[in-house]
């Protein structure tokens, strides 16, 4: 049977119910659209708040107190009749400012600072060259010696964090094994790893604390668990605001940077214990009645 034919107006009304059914599923998909969007929004301005939060949390925060026998944000160490000897003190309390070392108080010619960042290769190469000159001084009564681990390279450890985490080890070693410090430090040197590399694991670190002596639960953990990562943080951040630690020849602040009784050591060849030699000479103060001139004989380490 033939289909009825519609009506002009049948025709047109057909046409508008088809277009209002189009126009309510276009306006629902829309909706939709919108409240996906809209939700989307919130979870990306949530995130945002709580990462700024996070940041700004771990930018407030309190640092915490320092390592023990560290007071000046640095060990001192000093020596006699072949020893050496750490200098026991308390640690810098949590937002409290460092205790200067007072070098009148160490009847000896010569007072070596330094700040050195674990991961930085030209702190290897002036370690290697003379650290051992360096216990000599100390062991033959001559001098005292007084290190800052700072934590200046950790962008160059592929986000790791080397620097700060190796300069933590040594802030617990400062701590809990002040005595193996100097075998901690060349031990870092000796086994230092490449830019550009994640560096030692905190597992790798802790073997190397023990290879050098020091290996206790108190440092493991205190390795593990970055006791004292904010200090470490805390004090760099005083060592790069600190104009008196500028090198005078740069302008700028870096590693190593190395003082001798006030006076900055700008070497032109970092690797020759001969030229720290003639310097530490030059600038010794036998005023002071820290006995004979210092005559080293360093014997440098090859870096492996």
């Amino acid at each position: 049977m033939a289909q009825e034919r519609q009506t002009k107006d049948q025709r047109r009304d057909e046409a508008r119910e088809i277009a209002r059914i189009e126009r309510e599923k276009r306006q629902k998909s829309e909706a939709r659209n919108t409240i996906l969007i809209r939700g989307g929004v919130t979870v990306a301005i949530v995130a945002v708040i709580a990462a700024v939060g996070w940041g700004i949390w771990i930018g407030t925060r309190p640092e915490g107190a320092g390592p023990a026998n560290m007071a000046s944000d640095g060990i001192l160490l000093t020596g006699s009749n072949g020893a050496i000897t750490p200098v026991t003190t308390d640690g810098v309390p949590a937002g409290a400012d460092p205790t200067p070392t007072d070098p009148k108080k160490y009847d000896v010619p010569v007072h070596i600072v330094t700040y050195i960042d674990f991961g930085c290769p030209f702190c290897n190469q002036f370690e290697t060259a003379n650290s051992g000159q360096i216990r000599q001084l100390l062991q033959d009564g001559l001098g005292t010696l007084e290190v800052h681990p700072i934590n200046l390279l950790s962008t160059s450890f592929l986000g790791s964090g080397y620097s700060l985490r190796s300069a933590n080890a040594g802030a617990c070693v400062a701590a809990y094994a002040p005595d193996k410090f100097l075998d901690v430090s060349d031990a870092f040197f000796k086994q230092q790893p490449a830019e550009n590399t994640a560096g030692l694991t905190d597992a790798e670190i802790v073997t190397l604390l023990a290879s050098a002596g020091a290996s206790s639960d108190k440092i493991t953990s205190c390795v593990n668990n970055e006791e004292f990562k904010g200090w470490v943080n805390a004090s760099t951040t005083r060592v790069l605001s600190d104009p008196a630690l500028k090198n005078p020849g740069s302008g700028k602040f870096g590693t190593p940077t190395i003082i001798v009784n006030g006076v900055f050591y700008q070497p032109s060849n970092l690797s020759d214990p001969q030229e720290f030699a003639t310097f530490l000479t030059k600038n010794a103060d036998f005023s002071s009645g820290g006995g004979a001139t210092p005559s080293p004989t360093p014997t440098p380490t090859p870096t492996p």
